[in-house]
């Protein structure tokens, strides 16, 4: 019997060293291991905008790294949520170094989709929060999360009418001007086919006109939509009323209305 609690004494305590050994050295890999993170980019591409976040893990650790998983959410300030994108790397043994990038595309489709068009209009932010797990040893699990501020540049930024000017064309019709204005603040071009339905006080149908337009990121886009209204039909037209805004762009078509006087 002495034998016997002699035995499981010595044990216990191996167990217990063990224990100890691979707490401590779990603490120093934490201690080694380290995580860098590069400046956010954002670039455009065929249907809305990327961001990329690069990163770059160091495992200067005792142990191998297990199941890493980089899960980021990106909401509106009204917290909707418009995409959840996941990172997996599945191993970083120790004593390696790996660099990878975390890509999350917003689609302007999907935004419209959503009935998000404000953010076509004004600028705003998003709230990227990031979730990241890991295991050590594929024994002791580790999580960390954080949140920044993401800028949103609007790419029909301060979109407004101006006054709507009418002369005569020929025996049958007038020519009606309707300027346009509007910053793009996208980082992409905005290309497409605009068209303007314009209606009066009484919200009955005047005339409509359209253009194809390019509006390069970061520039003020001013020009004149031409509309050929029969006469009678220019008659019609008030000192104020609304127009109804059709923006077709290989990667969203919207509707808008704007108040002109």
């Amino acid at each position: 019997m002495n034998v016997t609690l002699k035995m499981f004494s010595i044990a216990t305590i191996i167990i217990w060293i063990i224990i100890i050994l691979f707490s401590v050295t779990a603490v120093l890999s934490v201690m080694n291991l380290n995580v860098e993170t590069g400046e956010l980019q954002m670039l455009p591409s065929s249907k809305g905008i990327i961001f990329s976040l690069p990163f770059s893990i160091n495992n200067g650790g005792y142990y191998e790294i297990a199941d890493l998983n980089l899960t980021t959410l990106v909401t509106d300030t009204n917290g909707t949520v418009f995409d959840q994108t996941v990172t997996f790397v599945p191993s970083i043994p120790q004593g390696t170094h790996i660099n990878e990038s975390h890509t999350i595309t917003i689609d302007l489709d999907t935004i419209m989709s959503m009935d998000l068009a404000p953010l076509l209009l004004n600028d705003s932010s998003f709230n990227l929060e990031i979730f990241v797990e890991l295991n050590f040893a594929r024994v002791v699990p580790a999580q960390v999360s954080t949140n920044i501020t993401i800028p949103w540049g609007a790419p029909l930024a301060d979109f407004s009418i101006g006054d709507i000017t009418v002369s005569s064309h020929n025996i049958t019709h007038n020519e009606a001007s309707i300027p346009v204005n509007f910053e793009n603040h996208a980082i992409l071009d905005m290309q497409g086919r605009l068209k303007l339905e314009v209606y009066n006080d009484s919200d009955e149908y005047v005339m409509s006109g359209e253009k194809v337009i390019a509006a390069p990121s970061q520039q003020t886009f001013a020009d004149r939509i031409i509309a050929y209204p029969r006469i009678e039909e220019s008659t019609r037209l008030t000192d104020t009323g609304r127009v109804l805004i059709v923006f077709e762009t290989p990667m969203f078509i919207v509707e808008l209305w704007e108040n002109y006087d």
